[in-house]
C-alpha cells in the first residue's frame, strides 16, 4: 500500500479493459467506531454482484471478487485505517489507499475508474506542507483544513537532525560532544572548551538548514507544488529564508517552538495561514468564470464543455462536489446520459470530463455546492 499521489491517480485513470471497479467509504481510526467498517465495505462490494454473475466464466474478474473478500476479512488492515478508503480493481491491478479525509460511500463499476472524489482529495487549493524546524531537528507534515499527517522522511534523503546533514569530518566531533553532555550534564556551551567555536556551530546550523531546504524542495515541494509553511523560532525564520531556494515557501509562518506543540494545534495554526490564500484563490476563480461567461469563453453546459475540452480550450474546470451525472462521454459530439443506472458500465459524466480536461493540461477544481457558480454543477474557463 502506498500514499495516493497525482502520479498514482494518472495510472488509475488510465486505459483499462472494462469492467473497472471503484469503491469509496469513510473509515475510522479507533475502536469501537472501526468495528463497523468491514461490514460497510462488504455491503458496498455486494452492489457489484450482478457483474460477478455476468462474468462468472471470467477468471480475472472472479479473482477481483476474491481480493475484495480477502480485504474485507483482513482484521489487521481494519485496525489501522484512517478517515477514508479508496479501492480500485482492474484485471491487472488491485490498489488500496488509506485517505486522511472522509469520503462518502460509493461503489461504481464502469469502463474506467471513478476518480472525482480523489481529484478533490488531491487538489492543491487547500493542501500544504508544514516544516517544523529547530537547530537540530526537522520534520515535515502534509495537511489540509481537517488533517495533519507526518511525512516519513526516511524514504528519501532528508536529514532529520543536524548530525545527519554535517560533513563526515564533523560528525564524529558532534556525536562525541553530545555524548559528553549527556554523561556530564554540563551546559551545551561547554562544546567551546572542546575545540568547537560558536561560529562553527552557527555554520553547522546554516549547513543543516541548507540540506533540509534542498531535500524538501527536490523531493516534496517541486513534485507536489504545495505551499510550504515554516514553523520555527523567530530567529530561525530569518536564517532559513536567507538560505532557502524553495519557491513554494510562503511568507507567513508559525513563529514559535513548534516542536513542543500538539499536532492538532499545529494544524489549526497552519490552516489559519492557508485559509485566506485558499479563499482568495477560489473567489478569483469564480470571478474569472463569470467574466469568461460574459465574453463567450466560459460555459456551464456539459455538451459545450465536452467539445471545448476535446479541442484543448478548457483551462479551468469547476465541478460541484458530490454531483453525479450518470452517463459517459463517447466522443467530442456524443455524450450519453442515463436516467437510470441500469447499465453497470455507466459512470459519471463529470468524472469523465475531469479526466479529459486533465489529459489536455487543464486545471480541475472540485468545490462545495454553495460556492458553485452554475446550477448545472459544472463550469469552465477557456484558454481562448
Amino acid at each position: 500500500m502506498v500514499a495516493i499521489t497525482a502520479k498514482q491517480l494518472d495510472r488509475i485513470g488510465g486505459d483499462h479493459k472494462p469492467p473497472v471497479f471503484s469503491v469509496y467509504m469513510p473509515t475510522h481510526r479507533k475502536h469501537p467506531d472501526n468495528a463497523q467498517d468491514p461490514a460497510i465495505f462488504k455491503k458496498l462490494v455486494q452492489e457489484f454482484e450482478p457483474v460477478r454473475s455476468e462474468y462468472v466464466g471470467d477468471e480475472a474478474i472472479q479473482a477481483i471478487f476474491a481480493k475484495f473478500e480477502k480485504l474485507a476479512d483482513d482484521f489487521q488492515f481494519w485496525q489501522h485505517t484512517r478517515e477514508g478508503l479508496a479501492v480500485f480493481a482492474t484485471r491487472e491491478s488491485f490498489d488500496v489507499y488509506r485517505l486522511t479525509r472522509s469520503v462518502k460511500p460509493l461503489a461504481v463499476v464502469a469502463d474506467s475508474a471513478h476518480t472525482k472524489p480523489l481529484l478533490q482529495y488531491l487538489q492543491t487549493s487547500d493542501r500544504y506542507h508544514l516544516l517544523v524546524l529547530s537547530t537540530n531537528t526537522a520534520q515535515l507534515y502534509e495537511g489540509d483544513r481537517y488533517q495533519l499527517d507526518e511525512v516519513d522522511l526516511s524514504e528519501v534523503d532528508v536529514p532529520e537532525s543536524m548530525i545527519d546533514a554535517l560533513d563526515h569530518e564533523l560528525r564524529d566531533l558532534h556525536a562525541t560532544l553530545a555524548a559528553y553532555r549527556t554523561a556530564t550534564n554540563e551546559d551545551w556551551n561547554t562544546r567551546q572548551n572542546h575545540g568547537l567555536k560558536k561560529t562553527d556551530i552557527d555554520n553547522d546550523i546554516e549547513q543543516f538548514f541548507r540540506a533540509v531546504d534542498r531535500a524538501v524542495t527536490v523531493n516534496y515541494s517541486i513534485p507536489s507544488q504545495l505551499p510550504l509553511i515554516l514553523a520555527a523560532l523567530p530567529e530561525h525564520h530569518h536564517l532559513f529564508r536567507r538560505v532557502s531556494r524553495n519557491k513554494q515557501l510562503i511568507t507567513d509562518g508559525i513563529k514559535t517552538n513548534a516542536t513542543v506543540l500538539p499536532k492538532d494545534e499545529l494544524r489549526k495554526l497552519a490552516w489559519e495561514i492557508i485559509e485566506p490564500h485558499h479563499t482568495a484563490r477560489l473567489n478569483d476563480i469564480i470571478q474569472q468564470f463569470r467574466q469568461a461567461a460574459t465574453h463567450g469563453v466560459g460555459a456551464d453546459q456539459i455538451e459545450a464543455i465536452v467539445k471545448d475540452a476535446y479541442d484543448g480550450k478548457v483551462g479551468v474546470l469547476l465541478l460541484e462536489a458530490d454531483r453525479f451525472v450518470a452517463g459517459r462521454i463517447v466522443g467530442r459530439d456524443h455524450v450519453v446520459f442515463h436516467t437510470e443506472k441500469a447499465d453497470h458500465l455507466v459512470d459519471d459524466v463529470l468524472d469523465d470530463l475531469a479526466e479529459l480536461v486533465l489529459r489536455q493540461g487543464g486545471e480541475v477544481w472540485i468545490i462545495p455546492r454553495d460556492r458553485m457558480p452554475a446550477s448545472t454543477g459544472v463550469a469552465s474557463i477557456n484558454r481562448y
